[in-house]
C-alpha cells in the first residue's frame, strides 16, 4: 500500500520501505578499474568501516561476479564520498562470459541533495577514519529485478572535492517491501556518542566521540504472507548481520530518502504480534554499523 507525503505545499508519492537482508556482494569476485595503494576493493566486503577502497581519479568502474545467478534490484555504497553530482550506471550480464548486458540502467544520481562536500572535513587530510566518525553518504540505485552472473558498476563524480571516489562498503541485492507500508511515525535518531565533563575551572568540555543513526518504525499491518517473510529474515539476519533499509526508496524528495537510509544491525531482539486475526504487528529498530 502506497503512501503519499505532503511537505510544504509539494506532493511526494512514496513507495514501501524496502530491505536487502541478503547481501549477494559478499559472494561475489569483485574488482575494480583502479586502486590506491592499499586501499583495495576487497575492503567494500567488510563491515569495518574504516576499511575503504579509494579509486585514483574521480571516475570508476567496480566489478562483481558471482558463483552462482543472482537476483539484484539494487545497488548501494553505505559510507561512501559521492557529491549531490554523482552518478551510478548499473549493467547485468545474464552470464559472466556475455558481451552484451541484460539490462543497462543508464546514469541515475547516487545520492541527489547530498550537500556538495560536506563531508570534506572528514576526507581531507582524516581520510578514512572519516566514516568511523559518522561521515559520508549513501549512493544508491534501484532498478527492475534481474537474474544475473556479473554486475558492471560505473561511479562517475567529476566535481568531488576530494579528487578520488571513497566507498566503505558494497550492498548488492534483491529487497523485501512488505505489501501494506510501515505506519506513520517512523523515526531516524542521530546518535552522538560525546561525552560532556567539566574541568577544574568549570568549563564544559567535550570529548568528541563517533555519530551513528537508528532508524526506528513500525509494521502494524502485516498480512501472513509479509509476517512470514519478515520472520525468515529475523532468524537468518539476527542480530550480526546486517540489513540495508530504505525508508523513502525512489522518493520525489531524494534528501527525505538519504536521511532515511541505514545499513546497520538489529540493536534486540524483534517481537511479532498478532492484534486480529491473519494481521500481524511488529517494531524495528535498525542501528547503523
Amino acid at each position: 500500500m502506497n503512501k503519499t507525503l505532503f511537505n510544504q505545499g509539494k506532493e511526494y508519492f512514496m513507495t514501501n520501505l524496502r530491505i536487502i537482508h541478503h547481501n549477494a556482494a559478499d559472494l561475489a569476485a569483485i574488482s575494480a578499474s583502479s586502486q590506491s595503494g592499499a586501499l583495495s576493493v576487497t575492503n567494500l566486503l567488510t563491515d569495518i568501516k574504516s576499511e575503504v577502497w579509494r579509486s585514483t581519479g574521480t571516475h570508476a568502474t567496480l566489478s562483481a561476479v558471482f558463483p552462482l545467478t543472482s537476483l539484484i534490484a539494487a545497488v548501494a555504497l553505505p559510507f561512501c564520498n559521492l557529491s549531490s553530482a554523482a552518478t551510478l550506471r548499473v549493467r547485468g550480464y545474464a552470464l559472466a562470459a556475455d558481451a552484451v548486458p541484460a539490462f543497462d540502467t543508464g546514469t541515475v544520481r547516487a545520492c541527489a541533495h547530498q550537500p556538495l562536500g560536506a563531508w570534506e572535513w572528514g576526507l581531507e587530510p582524516l581520510g578514512v577514519n572519516a566514516f568511523s566518525y559518522g561521515g559520508g553518504a549513501y549512493g544508491r540505485i534501484w532498478f527492475s529485478p534481474a537474474w544475473v552472473e556479473k554486475l558492471e558498476i560505473d561511479i562517475d563524480d567529476a566535481l568531488n572535492p576530494a579528487g578520488y571516489i571513497e566507498a566503505s562498503r558494497l550492498v548488492a541485492g534483491m529487497y523485501w517491501s512488505p505489501e501494506n507500508n510501515a505506519d506513520y511515525g517512523a523515526s531516524v535518531t542521530a546518535d552522538d556518542a560525546s561525552q560532556h565533563y567539566r574541568n577544574e575551572g568549570g568549563d564544559l568540555l567535550t570529548n568528541v566521540g563517533p555519530h551513528s543513526r537508528k532508524l526506528a518504525l513500525s509494521l502494524n499491518n502485516m498480512s501472513p504472507q509479509d509476517r512470514s517473510k519478515l520472520m525468515a529474515i529475523l532468524r537468518g539476519n539476527g542480530k550480526s548481520r546486517p540489513v540495508f533499509v530504505s525508508l523513502f526508496p525512489e522518493s520525489d524528495d531524494p534528501l527525505l530518502e538519504q536521511d532515511h537510509q541505514v545499513y546497520g544491525k538489529l540493536p534486540d531482539a524483534v517481537a511479532v504480534a498478532t492484534p486480529q486475526f491473519e494481521r500481524y504487528s511488529t517494531s524495528i529498530t535498525v542501528e547503523e554499523i
